[in-house]
């Protein structure tokens, strides 16, 4: 059996890690409806620091953290994509809890554009005539989004601005993907165990002996695992494949919003899901026939 290579490996983590997320709002609907979204982030970054932290014990590469940590530009670097992320996750939360899934999808929609944007614009990366027809496409079906629903919601940028950031900083830094995102947990360590300190004292906190307080633990599960998929894609492939990728997590999370929760698919929403997919498949017929002509 042939031996995989450094881009298939990359492809595999994107796909998983896309696959994941696209699954997501489900998990955090789970929660009772009284406990807000700076709760559930808060205990999201506690037990993802003590799951990570453990699992560095283990397996005996504390050591490697330990280094990490006297690498001022690393830590620089790392911080940086710490608050992209936690921007990120705070207000995926936050949406999710609040009805919002289908704007998170467009926002989600809108990731991969910026992605291969920023490919281009920061690490001269390439898109080639078809990968230039893909974006129009794609910005088209965005665009009817946008006219439809009277504008773009708060939502649909933070999530992508956020989220394309993020991968730019990793990227760039060239860290492993479990040790930089233990490093960027530790960073936000202090203010998320700060603020479940306060609920407590205030009497606020919704941590005890109940079924929320097992999905804010295991909350730390769904969170390391597609989080560390995406890392080790983003060191292996470039930002414009991640982009055309990316568009798995809207489709499983448009998918959820409408025969899950119930949130209604318009017809211009149905319109400008074809017209992403078609973009997709002219990527795909691209890639697949310079594939055959390299063989």
């Amino acid at each position: 059996m042939q031996k995989l290579n450094e881009n298939q490996k990359g492809i595999i983590f994107a796909l998983s890690a896309f696959f994941m997320w696209g699954f997501l709002a489900v998990y955090f609907n789970l929660f009772s409806k009284e406990i807000d979204a700076y709760e559930i982030l808060a205990h999201r970054i506690i037990w993802s620091f003590f799951l990570m932290g453990a699992m560095l014990c283990f397996s005996g590469k504390m050591g490697e953290i330990f280094l990490l940590l006297k690498d001022l530009g690393s830590l620089k670097a790392l911080f940086l994509s710490g608050t992209f992320i936690t921007i990120n996750w705070g207000v995926y939360v936050y949406a999710v809890g609040n009805g919002k899934i289908l704007d998170t999808s467009l926002g989600y929609f809108v990731n991969p554009l910026i992605n291969m944007l920023l490919g281009v614009i920061v690490f001269k990366e390439r898109l080639g005539k078809s990968g230039i027809i893909a974006i129009c496409i794609v910005l088209i079906a965005v665009c009817i989004q946008i006219y439809f629903q009277g504008g773009l919601p708060l939502v649909s940028i933070i999530l992508p601005l956020s989220f394309g950031l993020y991968g730019v900083v990793r990227k760039k830094a060239k860290i492993s993907a479990f040790n930089g995102l233990f490093i960027e947990t530790l960073f936000i360590f202090p203010f998320a165990f700060g603020y479940v300190l306060w609920l407590v004292f205030n009497s606020q906190s919704h941590f005890g002996l109940n079924n929320d307080s097992l999905l804010m633990i295991a909350s730390s599960i769904v969170t390391i695992v597609p989080l560390i998929s995406f890392n080790a894609a983003a060191t292996r492939i470039n930002l414009t494949t991640i982009g055309y990728l990316q568009y798995i997590s809207p489709t499983i999370a448009i998918l959820c919003a409408v025969f899950i929760f119930g949130e209604t698919l318009d017809g211009y929403k149905i319109v400008s899901f074809c017209l992403i997919w078609l973009a997709l498949a002219i990527i795909s017929i691209n890639k697949f026939t310079k594939r055959n002509k390299n063989e």
